[in-house]
Order: C-alpha cells, then sequence, then structure tokens
C-alpha cells in the first residue's frame, strides 16, 4: 500500500498502517498488477486498473479471465465486491468509525506473487558471523519499515528455531515407528509361543527340565538369541538400502543405534549422509538449485550414498556369513536334542521358541523406551540471544550526508569537466587569458558589446557604456603615440566580420570629441562600409586619388559629426595593393598630417591581403581587431607571428564585442562623480558643451 500525494507524488510504502486492507475472495489474483484506489466523498472509492500491466500478466500466465469489464468511473463501497480484470476482492477499512479522506485518499495497491515477495525479503537478508569462525550470527534486514524488518526477523529466527525442533522430532518418530512395525511382527509369535508351552504344560504336567535337557535348552536360546539379533541388523540394513534408493526421500535416517549396529565406520557414513541432507534442506530455502555451490553439495550427497550403499552390502554379506555359521552351532546343538526324550524335546523346543521372541520383544520395548526419552528430552540447537526490535533500527537509505556530498562533487566535476571539454572542443577567444596565452602582442582594450540597432553608437549614445570603453581606448592610445602632432592610427583585424570598420569610425568619433580634427580613411577597397556607416556615397576616394585621377580636396568629405572627416575608398581598382604601396599613399598621408589632429586608415583583414602590412610604416600605432565567440585561436596565432618576426612595428590588440557582465576576471566598470570639464553628456545633443557628471574608467585588472 503506497499513498499517491499531489502530482501524483509516491510517498512511503506503510506497513499496517494503511487505512484499508483487500481481503481476497479469489485464490488467483492478476500479481504485480497496479492498482490506483481513489477514496471519494460519501465513503466510497474507485478502482483504476493498469492496463497494459494486466494484458502482461494475462498473456504470461496463458489465462484467458472471463471478468467484468474494466471501469474506472464506478464507485463501490468498502465491504462491497469488487471484481474487474480477473481481481476479486473486498475493501476493509481498518477503522470502520473513520472515513477515508483528506490527503490520504489516494492509493497504490498491486497484490504480490509468492515467488517474487520470496526473492525480495532473501536478497534483503543478511546474516554475518560475529567473528571470523564464531557460532554466534547476526542476521540484518533491509526492509522499508522498521516494524516490518522487525516483524520479519522475529518470525524467521522463531521459525528456523521450530523447523530444526521438527526435524529432531521427525527422526524420533521415524526411529519409534521402525520399532513399533518390528514389534507388531514379533508379538504374535511370541503370544502363539506362549499359548502353545502353556497347552503342552498342562496336557503333560511336566514342570523341570533334567540337568542335560536344561544346559541344551540355554545353548539354543545364545545360539537363537545372536541368530535374531542378526536378524533385526538385516532388517536395518534392508530399511538403509531401501532408504538410499529413494533419491526423493526427505525423512531423517534412522541411526544404526537403534538396531544394535556398532560398526564405527558404518554410523560414521549413516552421520555424514544425514548431515549433509540436513544442510541441503537448510538451503533450498534461500538459493537456487542451479547455482554452483548446491550442485557442489548434491554431488557430496551423492557420493556419500554410494559409499554408503556399498559398505551395507559389504556388511549384508559379513552378516549372512555370521548367520550361516550360527546355524551350523544350531543344527549341532539340535542333534543333542535328538538324544532325549520324546517329551522333555517338544518342551525344550517350546520353551525355546518362547524364550526366543520373549527376549526379541523385550529389547524392542527396551529401544521404543529408549527412543521415547530422546524425543521427550529434546532441546534446540540453536537459540536467540537478542531479538529484533525497532529501536535498533537505523536508517541506511537516503544516505543524506553522502547524498550532499555526492551533489556537492557533481556540482563541482560537472560543470569543470563541460568547461575543460568546451574548451578543449572550442577553437575561439573566449577571455583574455587565451589572448595572452597565443601571443605576446599587448591588448589595448576593450570594447562591449552594442545592444543599439546603430553601426555609429557613439555618436548617438556617447554616454552609453559603450561609449565609455571607447574612451578608455583612446586615453590608452596616448601612450602609443605620445605627442605626436597628428597620430596615424591603422585599423585592420585577423578575418572579416570581427568588427575593424565599427571601431574604427566609433574611435574616430570619440577623438573628434575632444575637439579634434579627424580624418578616417577607408583603404578597404574589395569591401567598403565606411561611407555607409557615416550615410554618405562613396563617391571620389583613395582608389582614384593614389591612381592620380583625383586631388587631395576632393576625396575628403565632410559628416554629420562636428570635427569628423572621412575620404571614402572609391571605385574598387583590380591592383589594390600596389595602389596603397605608392609613393602616392606617402603624399596623402603626408597632406594629412597638415590638416587633421588624427588619421584612422580602416584597412582590410591582414589575413586576407597585406595591405595593412604595406602601411605599418606610415603609422604610429597599428590595432589588430579581435571579436570574443568569434576570432579563431588560429588567426591569433597569426597576429602573433607577424609580431614575433618584427614585420610589424608598435602593434596592439583591441577586443570587441565582450560580453558587458565580465572578460573572465577582466570586466568593465564605470563610476561616476561630480566635476567639471566640456564633454559631450546629454544623449540627445552630443555636441553641447558644459558642467555634468564625468566618469571615469575602471578595470579590474
Amino acid at each position: 500500500y503506497i499513498p499517491v500525494g499531489r502530482n501524483g507524488i509516491q510517498g512511503q510504502r506503510t506497513y499496517k498502517s494503511s487505512p484499508f486492507v483487500l481481503r481476497t475472495l479469489a485464490d488467483k489474483q492478476p500479481e504485480g498488477v497496479h492498482m490506483a484506489i481513489r477514496f471519494t466523498e460519501g465513503d466510497r472509492y474507485t478502482v483504476e486498473i493498469d492496463e497494459d500491466q494486466l494484458a502482461e500478466w494475462k498473456k504470461n500466465n496463458s489465462t484467458s479471465v472471463q471478468a467484468e469489464e474494466i471501469n474506472a468511473e464506478k464507485e463501490y463501497l468498502p465491504g462491497e465486491p469488487f471484481s474487474q480484470g480477473g481481481f476479486s476482492f473486498v475493501v476493509e477499512r481498518r477503522d470502520s468509525t473513520k472515513a477515508i479522506t483528506g490527503e490520504k485518499n489516494r492509493w497504490l495497491v498491486w497484490f504480490e506473487s509468492l515467488p517474487a515477495l520470496t526473492n525480495a525479503y532473501r536478497s534483503s537478508l543478511k546474516v554475518e558471523p560475529v567473528k571470523e569462525y564464531a557460532s554466534v550470527f547476526t542476521l540484518s534486514y533491509d526492509g522499508y519499515s522498521p516494524q516490518q524488518g522487525t516483524d520479519y526477523l522475529n518470525t524467521l529466527m522463531k521459525l528456523y528455531i521450530l523447523q530444526g525442533m521438527e526435524w529432531k522430532s521427525r527422526a524420533a518418530d521415524n526411529t519409534i515407528n521402525f520399532i513399533e512395525a518390528q514389534l507388531g511382527l514379533i508379538s504374535d509369535s511370541l503370544r502363539l509361543a506362549e499359548n502353545t508351552m502353556e497347552s503342552f504344560r498342562l496336557n503333560n504336567r511336566f514342570v523341570d527340565l533334567t540337568l542335560e535337557g536344561t544346559l541344551v535348552l540355554e545353548k539354543l536360546e545364545k545360539l537363537e538369541g545372536e541368530k535374531n539379533m542378526l536378524g533385526l541388523q538385516e532388517q536395518y540394513y534392508k530399511y538403509l538400502l531401501d532408504y538410499l534408493g529413494e533419491k526423493e526421500n526427505n525423512e531423517t535416517i534412522i541411526s544404526p543405534s537403534v538396531m544394535g549396529v556398532t560398526d564405527p565406520v558404518l554410523v560414521k557414513l549413516v552421520e555424514e549422509f544425514s548431515k549433509l541432507q540436513q544442510d541441503r534442506k537448510k538451503v533450498a530455502f534461500t538459493v537456487r538449485d542451479d547455482l554452483p555451490q548446491i550442485q557442489l553439495m548434491d554431488q557430496k550427497i551423492e557420493d556419500a550414498r554410494a559409499a554408503l550403499r556399498e559398505n551395507v552390502n559389504n556388511t549384508i554379506n559379513q552378516l549372512r556369513l555370521t548367520m550361516n555359521t550360527i546355524n551350523g552351532r544350531i543344527a549341532t546343538a539340535e542333534k543333542e536334542l535328538g538324544r532325549l526324550p520324546g517329551t522333555e524335546r517338544r518342551l525344550i523346543g517350546i520353551q525355546r521358541k518362547f524364550d526366543l521372541n520373549n527376549s526379541v520383544y523385550t529389547y524392542l520395548l527396551e529401544r521404543r523406551a529408549e527412543a521415547g526419552i530422546a524425543k521427550a528430552s529434546q532441546i534446540t540447537d540453536n537459540r536467540i540471544i537478542d531479538e529484533a526490535m525497532v529501536h535498533n533500527s537505523a536508517q541506511i537509505r537516503p544516505k543524506s550526508m553522502k547524498n550532499y556530498l555526492v551533489a556537492i562533487l557533481l556540482g563541482l566535476l560537472v560543470p569543470m569537466t563541460l568547461i575543460v571539454i568546451f574548451d578543449l572542443l572550442n577553437n575561439k577567444i573566449i577571455g583574455k587569458h587565451d589572448i595572452e596565452r597565443l601571443t605576446k602582442a599587448p591588448i589595448i582594450g576593450y570594447i562591449s558589446h552594442s545592444d543599439y540597432h546603430v553601426e555609429d553608437p557613439v555618436a548617438e549614445k556617447p554616454g552609453s557604456t559603450l561609449a565609455e570603453s571607447f574612451r578608455a581606448v583612446r586615453t590608452s592610445l596616448s601612450f602609443y603615440t605620445g605627442q605626436t602632432k597628428c597620430p596615424i592610427i591603422v585599423i585592420s583585424s585577423p578575418i572579416s566580420g570581427e568588427g575593424k570598420t565599427f571601431v574604427s569610425v566609433n574611435l574616430a568619433t570619440i577623438i573628434s570629441m575632444m575637439n579634434k580634427k579627424v580624418l578616417i580613411v577607408g583603404l578597404d577597397m574589395r569591401k567598403p562600409r565606411v561611407h555607409a556607416i557615416l550615410k554618405s556615397v562613396n563617391g571620389h576616394g583613395m582608389s582614384q586619388f593614389l591612381s592620380g585621377s583625383a586631388t587631395f580636396e576632393e576625396v575628403i568629405v565632410r559628416t554629420e559629426i562636428e570635427n569628423l572627416w572621412f575620404a571614402p575608398s572609391g571605385p574598387v581598382p583590380p591592383n589594390p595593393a600596389e595602389l596603397i604601396g605608392s609613393p602616392k599613399m606617402t603624399e596623402f598621408i603626408a597632406m594629412a598630417r597638415n590638416e587633421f589632429d588624427a588619421v584612422i586608415i580602416d584597412t582590410p583583414p591582414v589575413g586576407i591581403v597585406t595591405d595593412a602590412l604595406l602601411l605599418n610604416q606610415l603609422a604610429n600605432v597599428t590595432l589588430f581587431v579581435v571579436r570574443q565567440r568569434y576570432t579563431t585561436r588560429g588567426s591569433v596565432q597569426l597576429l602573433d607571428e607577424i609580431y614575433r618576426k618584427g614585420e610589424m612595428s608598435n602593434v596592439a590588440i583591441l577586443v570587441n564585442d565582450i560580453s558587458a557582465a565580465g572578460y573572465y576576471g577582466y570586466g568593465l566598470r564605470y563610476g561616476y562623480s561630480l566635476g567639471y570639464g566640456s564633454r559631450y553628456y546629454d544623449p540627445g545633443n552630443y555636441y553641447s558643451k558644459g558642467t555634468g557628471k564625468s566618469s571615469g574608467y575602471y578595470t579590474n585588472d
């Protein structure tokens, strides 16, 4: 009986504590088939049968039970017979005065099969010696209820002792029955001999024998007594042969001493055979016959049976030789009897039979009395030292402390393992340590992730976190450019899509906010994008200037952002690398230095073309943009190779699109304090100047 709570959560299996019990009305019930019993208002209940389990049970048991059709909606009263799906039982309340309602109104119930129940109890029982080779054992049981385990252990121990007593009592009964059978055979002969002797004495008035007759009688009685004892032993040996021939005989074997057999070899063989049988009976209730240990025990029993049978046959042969010798001596004595008078001879014959039967009868009576005394004085070989008690039980499952430790370990190991696996499988840069492990090139700063739907968020939202990250890069650039009047900043990336053009435009915007004239030069002639971000057209541009078809003034375009100009890429030429490497590029840089305070050059990815390498000699600093969770580790290794070989000078790495929460321990934090300064603090009017809150940039370095 298992209570079912809300949302179908099963509770603890009950033992003698359920509010109701099932009383079967038929011997055969579907076994292992779950039934959901739900008590409703009005002291009624419904039964829902697991039809899949019921069909499986019918299939395995080859039954075609004709029962009432299953109806889970039909309601029954306690005490009313339930008959559906092969079930036939009555639900009875333990307390007839209390209705079954409230939280404990739903129960999961099933009938357990005897083999399954036996296996469950057997597998949960544990028997251990207190010490090695000790005769004291501790029994423990793993159950679902302390009271259930206590009752089971106490009942098991009592039945074990009772079974041992029954085996002993059965052995004594077998001995008594065997003696009774022999007494039944001899009593008739004794009665007949007694009547014959009494009749002879009355008819012949003869009372005493002569001395010679007495001696002959004593000799014959002694020989006949020995012969009869051998006859009783022969009867026992025949019993043994019959017993050994019946392998399925479960009766306890009769001891040889009952019939006066004292042969030490035979006695030992019988004792060993009897002990093996008893040991086999004990384990028959707990283990399967196909186990190797049981098969070995059965083989030992058969070997002992064969040895005992051989010994009995040899003993019978020896007994018959002894009996032939006694018969010869009896024949000699009977010749002496023939020399006596006829009347005396007949009296001796009658007296012989009476004394012989009387001695055997007396012997058997003594043996029966001994067997009865042995049965009455039997005591058990085992006893209970301490009974099982509920307060000695302890919870073994679930082990709370162990479960907590396992949960903590799993909570630590699983994420760590997953992190290691993901790190091994991932070829993208994730954190600062990835870059530092792959290259010695310095990191100039970090650009946070942009959630804006514009590509110039610094101009649109100058007070945003993103704008602050560009201000931090602007500050760091001063350490590379120093007091240079017009620093030339080349911006490239290992591969396309890492945001170099986005960085170029927004970095130029943040520098222009310092009241400096800034020029953006679009030298990514194969895939120009600067003009699109600045909402302009790609008209006269650098390709025309470098080819000599346009002047410096013709390619310079003013943007909507104050202090910001740009030179578009112009039409796509067939030879961009040759144009960038021409003297016209040096001429353009010289003219730009005279007109502007800073020049930012947007170049193609260095992993695709070599334009950035050509411009490095004209630049004060070259920034390589890498993107978190986008740039591959191989691309960073390419930058490291360029850096280590010295192919470019004054190189730095700018990490783009990092998460706002942090960058593997190197997160962005911004503090605000009151102060005075000229800055663009109004998101709605970024050209305004005035007094406001100034922002400072901090890192967790």
